[in-house]
């Protein structure tokens, strides 16, 4: 028996809830008052019974529908994991953990209201919404990073890393810099914690790494954007991928988006597509989109068929719970024509 038994039996049985291709296929094409309705009928009713608000209309119901149906999947996820376990399901919320403290540290930054800045976070794992909601009512962003810190979040590390961060805010007010000591620190620890999880954990390390990768190539692309010519910050760059670090500065470092797609592409074979289409109108948005979706495929299918008795489980069912909520935005976005049904469509991931 493994730490992982308990929790990976309550998850595949809770897996049965999710919209399968038949769902997508009838919610296809509805306007959004349809879209809405239809969803009641799904693993969405209990988000449809609630009181549905003013803000935002229909499109601002289906966003609450999505965020209020991803909290209540993954809260409480840690809990049912002992041991090892416990830690590497930790590991795998941890990014929402780190969404949280970054959009409060911005808040504080640019001195958005408390309320405002924390309606669209996922308390789902330490950083709860009690906590964040006080941190971003902290008079400024050295206030809110000491108060996140003496709480050890997002995790022990990050928290002593924003220490020295918040203190060289101080002084240069650079938001940036704060923000690249976050989500570097936190990436590390959360490879470091899949690393040393064992060969139980391994897929789930695998689809970390797969997504730092994807994340440093768009970041390489933008610094590339921002400075031609390779005189960027390179430092940037988050730790735990695959692709090295020579080769990501040689993609920064491209002269031409020609030569940029012959460094990245010995990296991964799927980049070659996405990024072929990027070097015809160098449009990062709909890249960060081709790359999200070819890797959410990969691997809800690798992680699903892989060992039983290991983290893949509950990797898989955080990523297939936010392909979800990532299906009904570009469902509601086709309903309110800002993209077309046909892009919704290409987009869209089954999760099972």
């Amino acid at each position: 028996m493994t730490g992982y038994d308990y929790g990976n039996a309550r998850l595949r049985a809770r897996r049965a809830a999710l919209l399968r291709a038949e769902h997508y296929a009838d919610l296809a094409g509805r306007d959004l008052p349809a879209l809405a309705a239809a969803l009641a009928a799904t693993c969405y009713r209990a988000q449809a019974a609630a009181p549905a608000g003013t803000a935002g209309g229909h499109l601002g119901q289906l966003s609450r529908m999505a965020r209020d149906h991803l909290v209540a999947a993954l809260c409480g996820l840690g809990g049912l994991y002992r041991g090892r376990a416990s830690g590497v399901a930790a590991a795998l919320l941890g990014p929402f953990d780190v969404h949280a403290v970054l959009t409060v540290l911005r808040a504080r930054h640019h001195q958005i209201p408390a309320e405002a800045a924390c309606a669209q976070l996922l308390p789902v794992g330490g950083v709860t919404a009690q906590i964040a909601l006080q941190a971003a009512r902290e008079p400024d962003l050295p206030a809110a990073a000491r108060f996140l810190a003496a709480r050890r979040l997002p995790d022990p590390d990050t928290a002593a890393a924003l220490g020295p961060a918040q203190r060289r805010y101080e002084i240069d007010a650079d938001l940036a810099r704060v923000e690249q000591t976050v989500a570097r620190s936190a990436r590390a620890r959360q490879a470091a914690t899949l690393a040393a999880a064992g060969p139980e954990a391994a897929p789930a390390a695998a689809a970390v790494r797969r997504e730092t990768d994807d994340l440093n190539l768009l970041l390489a692309l933008r610094l590339r954007a921002a400075a031609p010519g390779g005189s960027g910050e390179a430092g940037a760059f988050l730790p735990g991928g695959s692709v090295a670090l020579p080769r990501l500065d040689a993609i920064r470092r491209a002269a031409s988006a020609g030569d940029a797609v012959t460094a990245a592409a010995a990296a991964h074979a799927a980049w070659h597509g996405p990024l072929k289409a990027w070097a015809q109108d160098s449009d990062l948005a709909t890249l960060h989109a081709g790359l999200e979706t070819g890797r959410l495929r990969t691997q809800l299918r690798e992680l699903r068929t892989a060992d039983p008795l290991g983290a893949a489980v509950a990797a898989h069912y955080v990523l297939a719970h936010q392909a979800q909520a990532r299906n009904l935005r570009l469902l509601g976005q086709a309903a309110a024509r800002a993209i077309s049904h046909e892009e919704a469509g290409r987009q869209l991931v089954t999760p099972i």
